[in-house]
């Protein structure tokens, strides 16, 4: 339990939707490093597969950066391992069928 009052404070002022970004943001950066330790990897290593500095990664890392999808996807691929898993319906984007594909689906929402 954290004992300072006015740390307590500025916690409880900040704005769930706020909060919920920071705890993934974190999350996913925990995630990353406890990869990394996995596979007996550094951010140096990291930062070479994806091309990026080492300063840029140890940014990452902090859990303060925005991950995209194109970037949590070269991590991933560059770790040979999932960083983040959905938990909903995968789609098959070679099928005709997805609805990210398909042109004659209807728009999301519309029934």
């Amino acid at each position: 339990m954290i004992q300072n009052k006015s740390f307590r404070d500025c916690i409880a002022a900040i704005p769930e939707d706020r909060m919920a970004e920071f705890e993934l943001s974190f999350s996913i950066a925990e995630r990353i490093v406890e990869v990394l330790k996995q596979k007996g990897m550094t951010r140096r290593d990291l930062a070479n597969r994806l091309g990026k500095r080492e300063s840029e990664i140890s940014k990452w890392l902090t859990g303060r950066h925005n991950f995209t999808i194109s970037t949590l996807s070269h991590i991933s691929l560059a770790l040979r391992q999932d960083i983040i898993m959905v938990t909903s319906q995968n789609y098959d984007v070679a099928n005709e069928k997805c609805p990210m594909v398909a042109e004659d689906q209807q728009p999301y929402g519309d029934k």
